[in-house]
Parts: structure tokens; C-alpha cells; sequence
């Protein structure tokens, strides 16, 4: 997954360091990856219908990378709970 340097704003795909600028990209890759083992994490709660669970690390993913994902999934969990306002919550939050 590509990563916009925080220095210089270049597209870097895999490089550990920036192509333009030579920026340390490591750190923004594992908060990534950590943000996507959460997401896998989310969805298998969900197929195991633990919900608060599920909901526990959707937020936990959208809270280290705000993407539609985590926020869609933690907007089921919230609804599997019977959590309205958490649904209102996490629906507006994938709105972005």
C-alpha cells in the first residue's frame, strides 16, 4: 500500500525510506499494518459474532488509519449491539 511522505508528499510504495527525500517510512508502514491485522481482526469477530469485540478493534484500526473499512465494520458491530448512536457515529465517520 502506497505511503505519502510526511516530508515532501512523494508516493512511495514499498521503500523504507522516501524516493525523493530519503524520510524513514518504517514507522507509517507498521502503523498501517497494524491498522489492517485490527480490520482482520474486526472482520473475523464479526463472522464469530462477538460483536463488542468486533467493534473493539474497528475502532482500534480507525483509530490508527481512518479508513471507510474500519468505520463500516464498526458501524455493523455497533448495530449488532443495538447501539444506534454508535451507528450514527460510525456511519458519518465512513461518510469522511
Amino acid at each position: 500500500m502506497p505511503i505519502n511522505c510526511p516530508a515532501c508528499g512523494k508516493k512511495n510504495e514499498t521503500a523504507d525510506a522516501c524516493s525523493r527525500c530519503s524520510s524513514d517510512l518504517t514507522r507509517l508502514r507498521a502503523v498501517r499494518l497494524a491498522a489492517a491485522a485490527h480490520l482482520a481482526k474486526a472482520y473475523a469477530r464479526l463472522t464469530e459474532r462477538t460483536w463488542a469485540a468486533a467493534l473493539s478493534h474497528a475502532g482500534r484500526s480507525w483509530e490508527l488509519l481512518h479508513t471507510p473499512q474500519s468505520a463500516r465494520l464498526a458501524c455493523l458491530a455497533a448495530a449488532a449491539l443495538g447501539d444506534a448512536g454508535g451507528v450514527k457515529q460510525w456511519r458519518r465517520r465512513e461518510a469522511g
